[in-house]
């Protein structure tokens, strides 16, 4: 019986995305990198087709026992506006999860956070609107040595509920 070679393992955005019948390539990295930039500059493709997965904490006082946590997904080459998720949300105190939680939630360390197969089901989406003029996008595979290359429209049908808007700095 030989071993199965080296990161072929399907990780959880595999598995959901084969789930709903959804086209990917996977894309092996020569190290791990936990940034936009390291992953971009690993695969020979611009940064803004490496997408960030940013999980955002609204403010206690949300409320109604719903989720406190949203994704917001933005491309690789561009800043989140915290000021426009709020407005999105409305809720002005918005802010990024603590190392802790973002574990805690996806169930991925920090830098290698994907946009679905979290641990919790409960998360909403959230998809910056620029994303959708790449051709493809790169997100990760849950590991920081693997990323899944997809089109933008695909990788919005895999997050259920999605949603789009403007949430990155001017």
């Amino acid at each position: 019986m030989s071993k199965k070679a080296k990161g072929s393992a399907k990780t959880m955005p595999m598995r959901a995305l084969d789930e709903k019948g959804i086209h990917y390539e996977v894309r092996q990295q020569p190290s791990k990198q936990y940034t936009a930039e390291g992953v971009a500059e690993d695969l020979g493709v611009p940064v803004a087709q490496v997408v960030k997965a940013m999980l955002v904490q609204r403010s206690a006082n949300f409320g109604n026992g719903s989720n406190p946590f949203v994704l917001i997904v933005i491309p690789g080459n561009r800043r989140l506006s915290l000021k426009k998720v709020g407005a999105a949300l409305d809720d002005k105190k918005v802010q990024l999860a603590s190392q802790r939680d973002v574990e805690r939630v996806t169930g991925f360390q920090l830098g290698a956070v994907s946009v679905l197969g979290f641990r919790r089901d409960d998360v909403p989406g959230y998809v910056d609107e620029s994303v959708l003029e790449l051709e493809q996008v790169i997100i990760s595979a849950g590991r920081p040595d693997t990323g899944l290359a997809l089109a933008p429209a695909d990788m919005i049908r895999a997050i259920a509920g999605c949603q789009t808007g403007d949430f990155c700095e001017d």
